[in-house]
């Protein structure tokens, strides 16, 4: 075979080579993507505040976990009481914005009786219905708006707790308490802390002047246990008293003293 021909074949099947490889590398590339993304959610919160009795009894009876089931790209639905206020909370697939979210709710049978027995009581419960804004988020990386959702990833197994308390109505302090709770503005030893006694993650919205805290942490995580320890961590006493002065709560309050729990119904 001529020597020529043969250098061709051979070039030929190099290139042939070369281009298996760079398919196979763009087809696990595209399979770590997709992997990734399978583990990345968004999360939607919403708080609905009550003073007529009957419209809290029928946003308690409310099957808000059964909206997960009827709905394969929401993946759950959980809803947390303190006293007249609901805590709202919606993990849905990644491509999820709150217009998508709203829409398919407006197309659930349960949830439109719901807002249509509110309404017979002159309660609105669509007003509510505009995602909270998100403050802070335990080594956040990226902002993201109320209406884009919070892009997360999944934990795994998990103890989930849901705090909420009151901030002082002053437009500065306010600003202020949103500073502090910015990327790379929270105490590094802070975030070590919770590291350190076992939270897995911790975010904080807001409603107005009502601040709520999720806080997923490892699944024997016990409070009563970790709060003494966690009170007595690198700078931890020197973080409550600063962060006390936006807070409506008695000055030297513990944690577990000023921040109240709502219950998952």
């Amino acid at each position: 075979m001529n020597k020529y021909v043969m250098i061709s074949i051979l070039v030929l099947v190099f290139c042939e080579c070369k281009q298996q490889d760079k398919k196979i590398q763009i087809s696990k590339e595209m399979n770590i993507e997709k992997k990734h993304s399978e583990e990345e959610f968004r999360r939607f919160t919403f708080f609905v505040e009550f003073e007529d009795f009957d419209a809290v009894e029928l946003v308690k009876a409310m099957n808000w976990e059964g909206l997960s089931r009827n709905n394969k790209d929401i993946y759950e639905s959980n809803i947390y009481q303190k006293e007249t206020g609901f805590f709202i909370v919606f993990d849905t697939d990644s491509n999820y914005d709150s217009k998508k979210l709203i829409s398919d709710l407006n197309v659930n049978k349960d949830f439109l009786k719901l807002v249509s027995e509110l309404k017979i009581k002159n309660v609105h419960l669509k007003k509510y219905m505009k995602p909270l804004e998100r403050i802070f988020k335990m080594e956040q990386k990226k902002m993201y708006s109320p209406e884009e959702g919070q892009l997360k990833t999944k934990l795994g197994k998990y103890k989930r707790f849901v705090w909420t308390l009151l901030l002082q109505e002053d437009p500065e302090l306010m600003k202020e308490y949103k500073k502090v709770h910015s990327i790379g503005k929270a105490w590094p030893e802070i975030t070590n802390n919770m590291k350190t006694i076992g939270i897995k993650d911790m975010e904080l919205y807001l409603y107005g002047t009502r601040a709520v805290l999720i806080m997923d942490t490892k699944p024997d995580f016990d409070l009563k246990v970790v709060g003494p320890k966690w009170q007595k961590l690198p700078r931890e006493k020197e973080w409550q008293e600063y962060v006390a002065k936006f807070q409506r709560t008695e000055l030297g309050s513990e944690i577990q003293e000023k921040w109240l729990d709502m219950i998952k119904l």
